[in-house]
């Protein structure tokens, strides 16, 4: 049923060049819950984005956001969970820290530079951060019903970055670059990992240690990928891309193999760079607020950056596994093209 169409609703529909159109509907609402007060009038939006698939709904997202996420691999949702709940569920993490004896308030603790919680927590404050939003979003790039969970019992694991690299002066990284899914050997349409899901649970300003991510790499591996139908491991893999890659082989060289003066390697990788297949490739640091998440195609490279800010970042990296795999060759079926599927259809062209 067309959502202008449902019952006790006022459609008015806008109807936009390009690939996208808007409707909204008007809805009476009740009470408030908290003065008893009338609301008048709620306005919902539903966004339909065109893709060679048809059409798809989108609950969370916008058009430009899934357009960004197509073309340079990943999109920020402000307030995926409520701030107040990222920061209760923090709290969580202190109280593991604290095991070891690194404690909130006493920074002459936090001696070690990053410290790793290998493992995943469920309690009541990171059960509030399984929210609505949140698993729209994803679905909005993945497909409805597509998930094989919404939710997730085991948040984690914990990179938490106190001061890592703080010694040194801020730079692009030569190591740690890569994409995820260590457990499973890669297809371009492997289920495994839908979606590389960076929740934040800490304000993260410039150069306070958001992780780096090469805008647009998800076409490039994308391309590699498809050139190995039987599919390749993990490591092999991302060696393979960043030693017959020109801008990876230079952006993971030795320092021995590449020198640069200070500040060069800045400018080179965070400005964008057009490879010969015409894809833009570019080093982007992600900045955020508690319960913001970036949605990452799974293909998308990104490293651990350096945290000069003495602020501890906490970030987790949370799994999205889909029911089926991506439907990258042939015709598609009655289930249209999401837009992960149709980012990959469009890198091999």
């Amino acid at each position: 049923m067309d959502p202008g169409q449902l019952p006790g609703r006022d459609e008015g529909r806008v109807n936009r060049d390009g690939p996208a159109s808007v409707e909204m509907a008007i809805t009476q609402a009740g009470t408030s819950d908290v003065r008893g007060e009338p609301m008048a009038y709620v306005l919902t939006v539903w966004c339909e984005h065109h893709s060679k698939g048809g059409i798809w709904m989108l609950k969370v997202l916008s058009p430009s956001d899934v357009d960004a996420f197509i073309e340079r691999g990943f999109v920020r949702v402000e307030s995926a969970y409520d701030p107040q709940d990222a920061l209760a569920a923090q709290q969580v993490v202190w109280r593991h820290l604290e095991e070891q004896g690194i404690v909130q308030n006493d920074p002459s603790t936090w001696q070690k530079p990053l410290v790793r919680l290998n493992e995943g927590y469920d309690s009541p404050e990171f059960e509030r951060c399984n929210t609505a939003r949140l698993a729209d979003a994803m679905e909005d790039l993945v497909g409805r019903g597509q998930l094989r969970q919404r939710s997730t019992t085991a948040w984690g694991w914990w990179p938490v970055n106190f001061s890592l690299g703080s010694d040194v002066p801020w730079d692009v990284p030569r190591q740690g670059w890569h994409w995820d899914g260590q457990h499973f050997r890669h297809y371009v349409d492997s289920p495994e990992q839908g979606l590389l899901v960076l929740c934040v649970f800490s304000d993260i300003a410039p150069h306070g240690g958001g992780t780096l991510v090469v805008e647009g790499s998800h076409q490039v591996v994308a391309k590699f990928l498809a050139r190995h139908p039987h599919g390749m491991e993990h490591k092999a893999a991302i060696a393979e891309v960043v030693t017959t890659h020109p801008y990876f082989r230079s952006l993971t060289a030795t320092v021995q193999a590449e020198p640069a003066e200070p500040g060069e390697r800045i400018e080179r990788f965070m400005q964008p760079h057009v490879d010969e297949d015409g894809i833009t490739l570019r080093v982007v640091e992600t900045t955020a607020h508690p319960g913001d998440v970036y949605l990452c195609h799974p293909f998308l490279f990104h490293a651990t950056s350096q945290n000069h800010r003495h602020v501890p970042r906490f970030m987790c990296n949370r799994t999205a596994a889909l029911k089926d795999r991506m439907r990258i060759f042939g015709p598609s079926d009655s289930r249209r093209l999401s837009p992960v599927e149709e980012s990959i259809r469009r890198a091999l062209g």
